[in-house]
């Protein structure tokens, strides 16, 4: 998890995402609006606060802690470590110019999942797949499902607790599926697949035609290896959707909202 932890650090200093940069202070700390812009020397670069200079050398002198903090997708990243010293007029690109803090790589890294239900939508022209089928109230997870039991499905959206989907029917009937049932979830992204189990949410508005507009809640994953391997994968899928989509948004192909 530590090795995860510093890929996710090394990845927002990469994308300089914005920070959260505490400073201790009288017994309190005092936040600032800053930004990850680069690293240096082993160490990791934050923007430095305006007019705050006797505080930044009182705390260098002092190899006092200071708190950053950031979100990576549906991970929120906190860490602490001293300020080395101040970089005047680091280059962020050919137009900006900021002053930074140099501070020591951090010994620990804490990253948590912030928002569960926090849902991506999938961009176009991904590939991503999610098959459906209906389980027995007796039927194994692992076990090769019948043909007949699959739901046509497409994925809309997808989140740490489930996905958005539209189920479509044959022969212009509706899908054979009720809330009822225990479902088989079949996801592959980037060549590789999990299995998950859960159930459809009831559709609102009723379903009309071949197709169902609804939601598939996945069912809890256990604190055990194969359940944390699993939710592992899963916070990679929505963090890399979420990055493809903000940078489709800047580059003016979607919008996201904020």
């Amino acid at each position: 998890m530590a090795d995860n932890n510093a890929e996710i650090l090394a990845e927002a200093v990469a994308r300089n995402l914005p920070a959260i940069l505490s400073l201790p202070s009288a017994g309190m700390l005092r936040n600032y609006k800053s930004r990850l812009v680069g690293d240096l020397e082993g160490g990791i670069l934050v923007q430095a606060p305006a007019n705050e200079a006797p505080l930044i050398g009182e705390l260098m002198r002092n190899q006092t802690p200071c708190g950053v903090s950031f979100r990576s997708g549906v991970m929120k990243v906190v860490f602490a470590s001293p300020v080395r010293r101040v970089e005047l007029g680091w280059k962020i690109n050919d137009d900006l110019f900021v002053d930074a803090l140099l501070l020591e790589f951090p010994e620990q890294i804490k990253a948590e999942q912030k928002r569960s239900a926090y849902r991506v939508e999938i961009p176009r022209e991904t590939e991503i797949s999610l098959r459906v089928w209906r389980l027995g109230p007796c039927d194994l997870l692992k076990t090769e499902p019948s043909a007949a039991t699959e739901v046509k499905a497409e994925i809309r959206d997808l989140s740490l607790g489930g996905a958005g989907v539209t189920l479509i029917g044959q022969d212009g009937e509706s899908p054979k599926i009720c809330a009822e049932d225990r479902l088989r979830v079949e996801l592959k992204y980037d060549g590789q697949a999990m299995v998950l189990e859960g159930w459809m949410r009831s559709p609102n508005p009723a379903p009309r035609g071949d197709k169902i507009v609804t939601g598939i809640q996945f069912k809890k994953l256990q604190d055990d290896l194969e359940g944390r391997q699993k939710m592992a994968q899963l916070v990679r899928i929505v963090g890399e959707l979420q990055r493809r989509a903000l940078r489709m948004a800047r580059l003016g192909t979607i919008k996201v909202a904020c």
